[in-house]
């Protein structure tokens, strides 16, 4: 499950975020650390209303404690030496953020730990406190850790908290998605979601090898899939609204494709070397990089996954 899981939460977050700012999969740490930063993001200086995306909800708010963050979602509950690998890749970034700066004042970025049971450990060792003006869930810890746990499991079930909760476990997925039913239409939530189910399609068709549980959550988001364009279609709207939008941003579309190769071959272990990286990335055939990522699952090297 954490491989599913860590695709479906990274481009979640990057179609939900890039409203708001610039976001980066993957992002590397320093240029001779292997180590990666799941989800990297930095907000523009111009932005929509909170009005305009209410389906961000309470991520919104956590965005804008700093302008540069760090989004870390986990499968399972983190150990607090996998958190502490955490802290380690944001204070490399911050020290090359400052050198970058070359003097100017350069705040931590915020890391964020999505745990979806209560690390007690962490809790305890880092200080986490439940956070005043808070949902119940949102801990802070020690001020100069610039870091915040949210423990999924104990957020209150709102709207608010929707996207969180999405990004949680099985379980806690479809009740999420479940949760997704009841919104009208005509509700300001519900187009946003209807648009990043469009532009996550891709990840829905050739994922082999998936347990019981991960075969669930996928026949559930297909079958969202499948109800809301009946749904467009009954309310008279065009057939094509959601697709469209897909199709308009193709580009994204395939870069983030490429950065789910590459996240796969990562999972599993498997070196890329830097041209077979920087192919993936160059390529914007929407086919073959699909084809790309079916084969990164089985793959027994990086250059079988690009083979003709």
């Amino acid at each position: 499950m954490p491989k599913l899981h860590d695709l479906l939460c990274k481009h979640l977050l990057r179609e939900a975020l890039d409203a708001i700012g610039t976001v980066e999969l993957e992002k590397p740490v320093a240029p001779l650390d292997e180590q990666r930063i799941d989800v990297y993001c930095e907000l523009r200086p111009e932005q929509p209303s909170p009005d305009a995306l209410p389906h961000l909800g309470l991520v919104r708010r956590m965005a804008e404690i700093e302008w540069r963050f760090l989004m870390e979602p986990f499968s399972a509950t983190p150990s607090i030496d996998i958190i502490d690998d955490n802290l380690r890749k944001k204070f490399n970034l911050h020290h090359g953020l400052k050198k970058a700066a070359k003097g100017a004042a350069t705040p931590k970025p915020v890391l964020w730990v999505l745990s979806p049971g209560r690390p007690e450990e962490a809790l305890h060792g880092y200080v986490g406190v439940p956070a005043v003006g808070w949902p119940s869930g949102i801990y802070r810890c020690a001020p100069e850790l610039t870091m915040w746990i949210v423990v999924l499991a104990e957020l209150p079930k709102t709207v608010e908290t929707l996207l969180l909760r999405l990004l949680g476990p099985p379980a806690m997925q479809l009740d999420a998605l479940r949760e997704l039913d009841a919104l009208s239409l005509d509700e300001g939530q519900r187009q946003p979601w209807i648009d990043m189910l469009a532009d996550i399609r891709y990840l829905l068709d050739e994922t082999p090898d998936l347990n019981p549980e991960e075969q669930t959550i996928m026949t559930e988001l297909r079958q969202r899939w499948e109800r809301e364009k009946a749904e467009l279609r009954a309310a008279g709207k065009s057939e094509g609204k959601a697709e469209g939008k897909a199709e308009g941003k193709a580009e994204g579309k395939a870069e983030g494709i490429a950065v789910g190769i590459l996240a796969v071959l990562t999972a599993r272990g498997l070196p890329v070397s830097e041209p077979v990286r920087s192919r993936v990335l160059g390529c914007k055939d929407l086919s073959m990089l699909d084809r790309w990522l079916a084969r990164a699952a089985t793959a027994l090297s990086d250059t079988e996954v690009i083979a003709a």
